[in-house]
């Protein structure tokens, strides 16, 4: 049985995305001297710019051992690199352009084709990067939308029920723009070894408490699928996210 969820509650978003950072290169250091090398999952939204830009300044970009990281993403939308709303170029401004972390150890998803060739390819990608990584993505950053969707699982659609050995999945018709994306699948995400969910902003806050103080119904609040059986999750709530958990 999946352990229950952790909670920590930070007074502002600069606090939870400096504990984040912290805990995602404390992560890395320990199993890049363990292991050899390191897997992590990343997303966009508005709480990752800071926890990158953290992980790519002193004393943290010292501590993490870049020439053994290997990146992968959460979700991504079906824009090119360029464009403003592409998680890989968030990824690339915040973080890669300033850390020494090999080329071809970042995997983006190739969004030059169309989605379902995309997942399929990105598929094959995590499959090999897993079996490198005993199985195991070291940890996974995810945010949630005030509908509960995490990477681009959203509510009520069928990625949810997606077979337990495709990693990633392709997605038409999203409720937020753009509407075509790739999405790691739930039991990639459930391979996560440390799930974090970064959230902020009050308007999170009636699905935080619907997410970690309702019942278990993960086709309506798809951030709760995420329990890896195997893992820790721990969600890093802001003052504001937090308040309707008291």
């Amino acid at each position: 049985m999946p352990a229950e969820p952790d909670v920590e509650i930070y007074a502002s978003l600069e606090e939870l995305q400096a504990a984040a950072a912290e805990r995602v290169a404390t992560v890395a250091e320990a199993v890049g001297r363990a292991r050899g090398r390191v897997l992590l999952a990343v997303s966009g939204g508005s709480a990752m710019p800071g926890v990158f830009g953290l992980l790519a300044s002193a004393p943290l970009r010292s501590r993490v051992p870049w020439e053994r990281v290997s990146l992968i993403w959460c979700d991504e939308r079906l824009v090119p690199f360029g464009s403003p709303d592409s998680n890989y170029r968030l990824a690339r401004e915040t973080l890669l352009a300033h850390v020494p972390i090999p080329s071809l150890q970042v995997y983006p998803v190739a969004t030059y084709y169309d989605a379902a060739r995309a997942a399929e390819v990105y598929h094959r990608q995590v499959a090999a990067l897993l079996t490198l990584h005993g199985g195991r993505i070291d940890v996974a950053l995810l945010g949630m939308g005030p509908d509960g969707h995490t990477a681009s699982l959203f509510p009520g659609f069928p990625q949810l029920d997606a077979p337990p050995d495709v990693w990633a999945l392709p997605v038409e018709g999203a409720p937020k723009p753009p509407p075509t994306r790739v999405t790691l699948s739930p039991a990639a995400l459930n391979r996560a070894a440390l799930a974090l969910f970064l959230v902020a902003g009050a308007d999170k806050a009636p699905m935080v408490r619907a997410a970690l103080r309702g019942p278990y119904d993960p086709h309506a609040i798809p951030a709760q699928i995420v329990r890896p059986p195997d893992g820790a999750v721990v969600w890093m709530l802001d003052r504001a996210a937090a308040g309707a958990l008291t």
